[in-house]
């Protein structure tokens, strides 16, 4: 459960910077991926398999081409956020952060859209979400 606790620090303050200041500050972020890699390699984070290591990698590595794709709409820093993330997390509880995150996202953007508080280009920070997707993992 310190893990989950170490990584929620890490994920609070940048959902903080990027909900502030729609930035995200990646010094916070390559800290937390110090910290994980300290972590596993002095063997405090259970399994070390390279190839679940990998694995877990996978979201960020997804959000990184999305970012190269759209042109940087999806944030190169979000996928250093889940870059962490799958580094203090297995590939199922990265990937289910994730999608609450987006299923969260998506619909608060449709309700602020219903009333008209935002418009359909409007940008929305996304580590908030991911941070409220780690609350919801936790609860179950």
């Amino acid at each position: 459960m310190w893990i989950e606790i170490f990584l929620f620090i890490f994920l609070a303050v940048c959902a903080v910077f990027d909900g502030l200041q729609k930035q995200i500050p990646l010094a916070a972020v390559w800290l937390g991926i110090l910290t994980a890699i300290c972590l596993r390699a002095a063997g405090m984070m259970g399994e070390t398999d390279l190839l679940a290591v990998a694995l877990s990698l996978l979201p960020g590595a997804v959000f990184f081409l999305l970012g190269f794709i759209t042109r940087e709409k999806v944030g190169y820093g979000d996928g250093w956020v889940l870059l962490m993330i799958g580094l203090f997390l297995d590939f199922s509880r990265c990937f289910f952060i994730l999608l609450a995150g987006l299923l969260i996202e998506s619909a608060a953007a449709l309700v602020l859209l219903a009333l008209r508080k935002i418009q359909r280009d409007k940008e929305i920070p996304f580590c908030p979400f991911l941070l409220l997707g780690m609350g919801v993992m936790l609860c179950f």
